[in-house]
């Protein structure tokens, strides 16, 4: 007789399965769930983890993503730092210390509203960030997160892929979708199920993030609020700040020694304070920055986002930023594949655009990490006098001139492009170039259309529909579009601004935007073949 523990696992059927729950995960998700799209997520961990909170930085690009699916307020609800708490980053010789310089307005942080921004940056943990995406996933009807299912292995065919799992009782379980996504982490099974390589290299340094608590510690320094403190002296180099109004804090410490246990960290989170406080480690982490790139992104019906394709280093908050990204890209591509307006090359675009993306992310982080505390630290930093006056003076103009760049990233951020994408139809009109630290806005195709705000809280994104949106910048357009639309079975929404005096913005009468935000096409008039460019939008031009 065959017992229960024997019988074979039923097998679930979705659409999409997806592995891993994390930032990334969670982000595809509610890019699926929003569309109406049947998925699985699974994910090993049945709550955030609260030991080592990497990630501490959502972009405006991603907070404008969580905006159009409806949740960026839930995120932000859920940080435990107050939004608009601080927007500044401070070089000191220790918390308790000389102060060396100030940056404000640091990362696209200031609750003060901006018209190029639908969505402020946020300083927020990754755990919380995932409770918040966690706690509105279960908006998304067509969405089933299992909580404690770690994924043990995969098989695809012409029409789906099977993945085996293991619950947290033990028992296997078996998901089959017609795609599987791996944002499952560094270390992603997928990838390695996949045999997709990653190639690029690891730094030298080891480093240790440090969680600790220590209160009071707030009201005993005097450099004001800030989300990083940078820590310049020649004992002990790093940065750290507060996660909460309570006074828990993390330190990032450059350069540990491989032997370091919770008696160093706390001896050396104390020299980075500059006085002996009482504090508790409640948690350490040791890493070593990656710059690895997978070298494609996508094996049959199978494909991988966030660290399970590009692994950056911190500097500069681009890491899990990049993966939600890829979610964005990945997530409107997977719907019109299984909605059946995709073309042939839709599924492929999705390497082609991101993966330079990641390489030029983890450029910008490698150019941030040629210079840390190590390399500014010099003698007599903290002497006092004359002499310390002028150490630190010449310090902060080495401090300006290396570390500018990584406190202001907007023009990376919202200025990252793709213009030789296979999705897009190139044009000879205006195509301003942003800088990583100066964002230009473009309407050129391939760049992130230009934001702009219709009144006080709406958003020119809060009216766009969840497939393409045609903009139509002063007069309408021609009824055609939406006879072309129809006969290839794209989603499409017009919205007419009427605003000619947008021209310049724009660059265009019309314009016609992604899924995603980014720009398709532009022009003063509608094209002779609509079906041509809708063909090309969705992936037709093979």
């Amino acid at each position: 007789m065959t017992s229960y523990a024997d019988a074979p696992p039923e097998v679930e059927t979705t659409e999409v399965v997806i592995a891993g729950g994390g930032p990334v995960g969670l982000t595809l998700a509610h890019e699926l769930g929003a569309r109406g799209i049947g998925c699985v997520l699974l994910e090993p961990r049945p709550a955030p983890s609260l030991a080592s909170p990497r990630c501490k930085q959502l972009n405006p690009r991603s907070m404008e993503l969580f905006r159009r699916l409806g949740i960026a307020g839930a995120v932000r609800d859920n940080a435990p730092l107050p939004f608009g708490w601080s927007d500044s980053a401070v070089f000191c010789t220790s918390l308790t210390g000389h102060r060396l310089e100030r940056f404000d307005g640091v990362f696209a942080l200031s609750d003060v509203q901006r018209t190029e921004l639908a969505e402020p940056a946020l300083w927020c943990a990754q755990n919380h960030v995932e409770e918040a995406l966690r706690d509105t996933i279960t908006r998304r009807e067509t969405v089933s997160a299992r909580w404690g299912w770690t994924l043990t292995g995969l098989e695809q065919d012409a029409t789906g892929v099977t993945a085996t799992a293991t619950d947290d009782t033990g028992r296997e379980r078996v998901v089959r979708g017609r795609y599987l996504v791996g944002a499952d982490g560094a270390r992603s099974a997928v990838r390695r199920a996949c045999g997709i390589p990653l190639a690029g290299r690891s730094h030298e340094i080891r480093n240790i993030q440090v969680i600790f608590d220590a209160p009071g510690l707030s009201a005993r320094h005097e450099l004001g609020r800030a989300v990083q403190y940078w820590v310049v002296n020649p004992e002990v180099n790093g940065l750290m700040g507060t996660l909460d109004t309570e006074d828990r804090w993390w330190a990032i410490i450059i350069n540990a020694p491989e032997d370091a246990d919770a008696a160093w960290c706390e001896r050396a989170v104390h020299r980075m304070i500059g006085t002996s406080v009482p504090v508790t480690v409640t948690a350490t982490d040791p890493w070593t920055a990656r710059l690895l790139v997978a070298d494609r992104y996508r094996d049959g019906r199978c494909f991988v986002a966030g660290d399970a394709a590009h692994q950056n280093p911190p500097w500069g908050g681009f890491g899990a930023n990049t993966g939600i990204g890829d979610a964005a890209d990945l997530g409107w591509k997977l719907a019109a594949a299984l909605r059946g307006w995709a073309g042939p090359g839709l599924l492929d675009s999705y390497g082609t655009e991101r993966r330079p993306i990641a390489q030029r992310a983890i450029a910008e982080a490698e150019r941030n990490m040629r210079v840390l505390t190590g390399e500014l630290a010099v003698p007599g930093l903290d002497d006092d006098g004359p002499d310390g006056l002028a150490v630190r003076a010449k310090t902060a103009e080495l401090i300006r001139q290396a570390k500018t760049a990584e406190m202001y990233t907007l023009g990376f951020v919202l200025g990252t492009a793709y213009p030789e994408s296979p999705l897009v139809v190139p044009d000879d009109g205006p195509a301003p170039a942003s800088t990583g630290t100066e964002y230009r806005p473009s309407g050129a195709p391939g760049n992130r259309l230009p934001h702009l705000w219709l009144d006080r809280n709406r958003s020119l994104q809060d009216e766009f529909g969840p497939g393409f949106t045609l903009l139509e910048v002063a007069a309408p357009a021609a009824p055609e579009w939406d006879t072309a639309a129809a006969a290839a079975g794209v989603p499409l929404k017009r919205y007419r601004l009427n605003r000619p005096d947008l021209h310049g913005l724009y660059g265009a009468r019309y314009v016609l935007v992604r899924p995603d935000g980014y720009v398709a096409w532009r022009g003063q008039t509608s094209p002779d073949d609509l079906g041509a460019v809708l063909d090309r939008v969705r992936g037709c031009a093979v």
